[in-house]
């Protein structure tokens, strides 16, 4: 699977970038591990200064506000999903998808990084972060039968025959989500500016790291980004 950026990210967001982690995952409801991380996340974040008052003063969450400003929505009411996470932590609204979902999204709030992941079997051909097409539709997980109108000016990832996240990476589309019967997912994490807290490698790794205490396998991994447009994954 082949997974790029298209050249009009670059030319408007020369510092994009994508790191991927496709591994085999066991997904199960919940696991003592995971929810022991949930537990002491709060305390985590408060050690290295962040709570739910100074959280959008955070450079690396001020700035996905104004990238998401720049793409021509309130970035009040569409958030990047590590802003989204952070507003649910602090307000003590944990999330409880399953392990594999609660896990990385705890390994986005630690590293200050939006992610995502996608079931690797539902994709279509390769994916590309790009640009939103006049005409496009997209259709939102837990938004029942509803789409959205695309935006030129809105960044997306995208495979062969739809839009799999909208708006960067505030929402996934139901059709790729990964849920009780993944078996290999795709894990994204993404860049649009020089990051203060952690790169997209120390991210990467640090999920690498966390999957693996409960089971899963990597597959591949990597970052592509600056003078590495595309990558080709072995899966």
């Amino acid at each position: 699977m082949k997974i790029s950026i298209s050249d009009e990210i670059f030319s408007e967001f020369p510092e994009a970038g994508v790191g991927y982690l496709v591994a085999w995952v066991d997904i199960r409801a919940a696991e003592p591990y995971v929810e022991g991380v949930k537990k002491t996340l709060e305390r985590q974040m408060n050690d290295i200064g962040i709570s739910g008052d100074t959280m959008t003063c955070h450079p690396d969450v001020r700035r996905w506000r104004e990238t998401f400003a720049y793409m021509g929505v309130k970035p009040s009411k569409y958030r990047s999903s590590l802003e989204a996470l952070l507003r649910r932590l602090f307000k003590g609204e944990m999330w409880c998808v399953s392990n594999v979902v609660d896990l990385y999204n705890c390994v986005s709030v630690l590293n200050l990084t939006p992610m995502g992941a996608h079931d690797l079997d539902k994709l279509k051909g390769g994916l590309t972060l790009r640009r939103g097409r006049q005409g496009e539709k997209f259709y939102p997980l837990g938004s029942g039968d509803a789409s959205i109108d695309v935006d030129p000016r809105q960044v997306v990832y995208a495979d062969d025959e739809k839009i799999t996240c909208w708006l960067w990476n505030h929402r996934d589309t139901r059709e790729v989500a990964v849920d009780a019967e993944t078996k290999r997912a795709v894990f994204l994490l993404d860049r649009a500016f020089e990051t203060e807290w952690r790169s997209l490698e120390e991210g990467l790794d640090a999920l690498e790291g966390e999957l693996r205490k409960i089971g899963a396998r990597t597959i591949g991994k990597g970052v592509i980004g600056g003078n590495i447009a595309s990558a080709e994954i072995k899966i």
